[in-house]
């Protein structure tokens, strides 16, 4: 019903106009019936969390035809939520069952339901909900509740079965499940194993007292060998052939492979000797330390003799690839991309090495072979087809398209209600709950639907929406990738000017960096606390606003995108001139830090090898991101910036891809020579 309704609505031609579809300079006068509806939506709100429900009563019918309007029921139901029958939410969920409002309202229902000890109706709705921890530990409750002890025992299971802290509304659930014999000795070690696993060293040490008595000193070794590994060297401590001894021994390894990966390797070859290992979990740790082997070691032969079969962890195969680029193995580096599955081969990644090896050769034909694979790759738009072009000195191909969209499927798509729901959130500052409304209604929308959306969207200046809007077209259907106006918006381009001027930074690298970082949303969070549109830790910022005399107090500032683009801006001035204004290096170290970078440096290696062989995966597609979309980005603001300058590539070893231009091109037919007229 929800398809058919926007297909319908794409397809009506509305005879008004709505201001923000006609255009960046057409400027209309504001409407006041939209902005008293704004203005008395505000103060219905106020009005509901002031406990002022009389008032709220009168003013709620002029407000009926507003968008907003179930956020004003979601509100005031929310606020009163102790008062709702089962009838009330039942009709609320029928009303507005095409808003993301059901879901929530709901679950503010359940926590109700179990405040006040209504089990019944908990158990009858809780299945229709998605339960955080909170949720799904009182249902446990309500199951005992209700008489259900035999479901009761089977949740508390699942509820203990996971590496990390349940609330305190789980001990109910778990006192029974204990009580009735339900926490078994292997039980209790797979979850403190698990917390281990997790890295939640408080809850492992928790759970120690659930462990059985068996099992404590296993316990205390394994804690051990968690937080120092140089533990697991000590064989005769770990040398019984016991299989908590071995699963500690295996997670000990993976634990000294990310300190000393050679160290790790030879401990467990001793331990190979002495433990009846599973083969499946040893093969599994011997790939780990295979990985980080590559990393740490210029040891070719080290990861060679591992006891790995290479076809069934593709990800040691491309580990090893690496450490053959980094250290100068090109011809190795070749016979192992032949090993990759041949998806992997295929990838740009992997064809643009296996050429990069070829064209290394002497032999004309292996030359002809990389011409022919960078010729194919340089018609990508990808960080490895603009590098294949530079090398065949041909221009990038963008494969920029545009898809015709009508104005009046513009028009009518910003009448359907979620839409509307969406962009009225969006113009007063509610961005998180304008984004959900927005993904909540394009859901169920085909690719040519959400690309129309994404045109909307950015009309509105609402980049993030625009961008997402589009990837998911793309992901239905790959053509959209190529509508790079909508992937790639100039957004809050006078900031992004005037803040790179005065940093001296190149504008496009700025303007990539933000669209990495946050695609340009500035209320975005990291799950490592950076904030706003460029994704500043506050610490950074504060050091920065400092340096350059600016007023800096509170943390939410990070959310103005001026000023957040201004500190961004400035860092990453700080970060260029600290590596002699070399983009790759800068671009690295603001993902990763500049000491990560001192110590990766190594001027001696090609720049391509360089970026590949970056420790962090994160970090090296960060690096190739941003300088792909640097060169977007420039060609979106019309001047010409090459994926990397000159003296960016000097820096490093000067190894590279020489000779193909022109290789295997049939030479033109040379021109008739002028003949003298015979004498006559």
């Amino acid at each position: 019903m929800k398809k058919t309704l926007i297909a319908i609505l794409l397809c009506v031609s509305l005879p008004a106009l709505a201001e923000f579809s006609r255009g960046a300079n057409y400027a209309a006068p504001p409407n006041p019936d939209r902005f008293q509806q704004r203005q008395q939506y505000l103060e219905a709100l106020e009005l509901i969390r002031s406990n002022q429900f009389t008032r709220y009563e009168r003013l709620k019918p002029s407000l009926r035809t507003y968008a907003l309007f179930p956020y004003l029921e979601y509100t005031y139901i929310s606020w009163r939520i102790s008062g709702q029958s089962e009838q009330d939410m039942l009709a609320f969920r029928e009303q507005y069952a095409q808003t993301p409002l059901v879901e929530p309202l709901m679950q503010h229902w359940l926590s109700n339901l179990a405040k006040r000890g209504e089990w019944a109706l908990f158990v009858k709705y809780y299945p229709e909900v998605s339960p955080d921890k909170t949720l799904a530990c009182q249902y446990g409750t309500a199951l005992i509740k209700t008489g259900d002890t035999e479901s009761a025992l089977q949740h508390a299971e699942s509820l203990w079965r996971v590496g990390y802290s349940q609330p305190d509304e789980c001990d109910p659930v778990f006192n029974l499940w204990r009580n009735n014999g339900g926490l078994t000795p292997a039980l209790a070690w797979e979850r403190f194993a698990l917390s281990l696993d997790a890295g939640n060293s408080k809850l492992s040490k928790y759970l120690m007292r659930f462990v059985d008595r068996d099992d404590k000193t296993f316990a205390t070794n394994y804690r051990l060998v968690h937080f120092q590994p140089k533990t697991v060297k000590r064989f005769n401590s770990f040398r019984a052939d016991h299989l908590r001894n071995r699963e500690i021994v295996l997670h000990g390894i993976r634990r000294l492979a990310r300190v000393d990966a050679i160290d790790a390797a030879e401990t467990l070859r001793r331990y190979e000797s002495i433990h009846n290992f599973d083969p499946a979990q040893l093969e599994a740790t011997w790939a780990y330390v295979g990985v980080r082997l590559a990393l740490a070691s210029s040891n070719l032969s080290l990861t060679e003799s591992l006891p790995l079969n290479l076809h069934d962890y593709p990800e040691v195969t491309e580990a090893r690839i690496r450490q053959s680029l980094k250290y100068g193995d090109f011809s190795n580096a070749l016979v192992l991309i032949n090993l990759l599955p041949e998806d992997l081969q295929a990838s740009s990644r992997w064809q643009y090495w296996k050429a990069r090896v070829l064209a290394r050769s002497e032999g004309e034909g292996d030359r002809l072979s990389a011409r022919e694979i960078l010729t194919s790759l340089a018609d990508e738009r990808s960080f490895y087809g603009f590098l294949a072009a530079d090398i065949l000195d041909l221009p990038y191909n963008f494969q920029d398209q545009t898809e015709e969209v009508t104005l009046e499927q513009l028009l009518s798509l910003e009448k359907a209600p979620g839409i509307q729901r969406a962009l009225e959130l969006y113009s007063l500052g509610e961005r998180s709950r304008a984004r959900r409304e927005w993904y909540f209604s394009t859901a169920e929308f085909t690719p040519s639907e959400r690309s129309v959306a994404a045109r909307l969207a950015l009309r509105w200046g609402w980049y993030k929406a625009a961008i997402q809007s589009m990837i998911d077209a793309a992901n239905d259907d790959a053509e959209h990738w190529n509508q790079l106006d909508f992937r790639f918006p100039v957004a809050y381009r006078d900031n992004f000017l005037a803040h790179a001027q005065r940093a001296n930074i190149p504008v496009p690298w700025s303007m990539a960096i933000a669209r990495q970082e946050s695609a340009f949303m500035p209320d975005a969070r990291s799950g490592a606390g950076a904030l706003g549109l460029m994704q500043l830790l506050p610490s950074t910022a504060q050091l920065v606003a400092r340096g350059i005399g600016v007023s800096y107090s509170d943390n939410t500032q990070l959310w103005e995108h001026d000023l957040n683009i201004k500190l961004g801006s400035h860092y990453l001035g700080s970060m260029l001139r600290r590596f002699n204004n070399n983009r790759i290096l800068a671009s690295a170290a603001y993902n990763a830090g500049p000491g990560r970078v001192d110590r990766w440096l190594d001027p001696t290696i090609p720049f391509d090898v360089w970026i590949e062989v970056i420790p962090f995966s994160e970090t090296r597609g960060y690096v190739q991101n941003v300088l792909m979309f640097s060169t977007i980005y420039s060609r979106q603001l019309e001047e010409f910036q090459p994926l990397l300058y000159a003296h960016e590539r000097d820096y490093f070893s000067a190894q590279q891809i020489s000779g193909l231009k022109g290789l295997g091109e049939t030479p033109p037919e040379p021109a008739a020579e002028e003949q003298e007229p015979a004498p006559g």
